[in-house]
C-alpha cells in the first residue's frame, strides 16, 4: 500500500471540500507535540461535519493509505469509510483545542510488552475551517 504524499493529501482535502459542502473543519492528526517526529506513516484526518455528510462519506470511494474520521455532534467520532468502526469520542480522547490552529489529544496504544495500554499526548493541526462569515 502506498502512502499518499502531502500533495495527494491536499488534493483529497480539496476534493472533500468541493464534494461535501457541510464540512466545517479538517484537522491533520498524529503530530508529535514536540515536533520531533513526523506524523504517522499514513495520514489521519479529522473532519467536523453533520451526520448526513458522514452517511454520504460512507459510500464515497476510500483513499488508500488515509484514515478519515468524522465528528458529527461535536463529540462522537466515526470512521468515514468503515461504518462499523466507531472510534469513540473527543471527550475520551481528552481533545483540547489550545489555539485557533492547534489541538492536543490522547492516543491509546499498546506498550512494547503487548500487555498494557499507554496513552500518548498527540497534536492535531488545523488544515482548513469554514470562514467565520459562513458559519
Amino acid at each position: 500500500m502506498n502512502t499518499p504524499t502531502s500533495g495527494e493529501t491536499a488534493a483529497l482535502v480539496a476534493g472533500l471540500l468541493v464534494g461535501f459542502l457541510d464540512i466545517r473543519a479538517v484537522w491533520s492528526m498524529d503530530h508529535d507535540p514536540e515536533g520531533i517526529n513526523a506524523p504517522r506513516a499514513h495520514p489521519r484526518l479529522l473532519v467536523f461535519a453533520d451526520i448526513a455528510t458522514l452517511r454520504r462519506l460512507h459510500s464515497h470511494p476510500q483513499t488508500v493509505g488515509v484514515e478519515l474520521l468524522v465528528v458529527t455532534d461535536g463529540d462522537h467520532v466515526e470512521s468515514a469509510w468503515h461504518a462499523e468502526e466507531v472510534h469513540g469520542s473527543l471527550a475520551r480522547w481528552a481533545w483540547r483545542q489550545t489555539s485557533a490552529n492547534e489541538a492536543f489529544y490522547d492516543d491509546a496504544q499498546w506498550a512494547e510488552d503487548g500487555t498494557t495500554v499507554v496513552r500518548l499526548r498527540r497534536k492535531a493541526q488545523l488544515i482548513w475551517q469554514t470562514p467565520a462569515h459562513q458559519k
